[in-house]
């Protein structure tokens, strides 16, 4: 027995999902976001990702999937290019796994440097 309110997913969220997916741009968000999904289906970003968790919604699964993909290039890409901020880029990327800290090794051991002002 479910207990609560009913769901609002249904049939047509996950037209709307694909429609967001792929057509993003015409609601006005610059790249594929949870958060544009959300507002376009009114709910919570939670609650998207509570629906991609479940075994019964697969195929929102793999349009949520599919949006962060299509966010992850979308960064990159218009990043190399220069259409977007660097910063904020490399900001959101962070999101997607992406660091820009280097890992100084030598025969496994860490490098420490001792810089002081002299």
């Amino acid at each position: 027995m479910n207990v609560g309110r009913p769901t609002k997913y249904t049939d047509e969220t996950l037209e709307i999902a694909r429609d967001y997916l792929n057509n993003y741009e015409v609601t006005g968000d610059v790249i594929p976001q949870i958060a544009g999904l959300a507002v376009r289906l009114c709910v919570s970003r939670e609650t998207i990702y509570d629906w991609a968790k479940q075994e019964d919604k697969q195929d929102f699964s793999d349009i949520v999937r599919d949006i962060l993909s299509k966010q992850e290039s979308v960064l990159m890409n218009k990043g190399l290019i220069g259409d977007f901020n660097s910063n904020i880029c490399k900001l959101a990327l962070g999101k997607h796994g992406y660091t820009d800290k280097q890992d100084l090794t030598s025969n496994g051991k860490d490098i420490s440097f001792n810089i002081s002002n002299a």
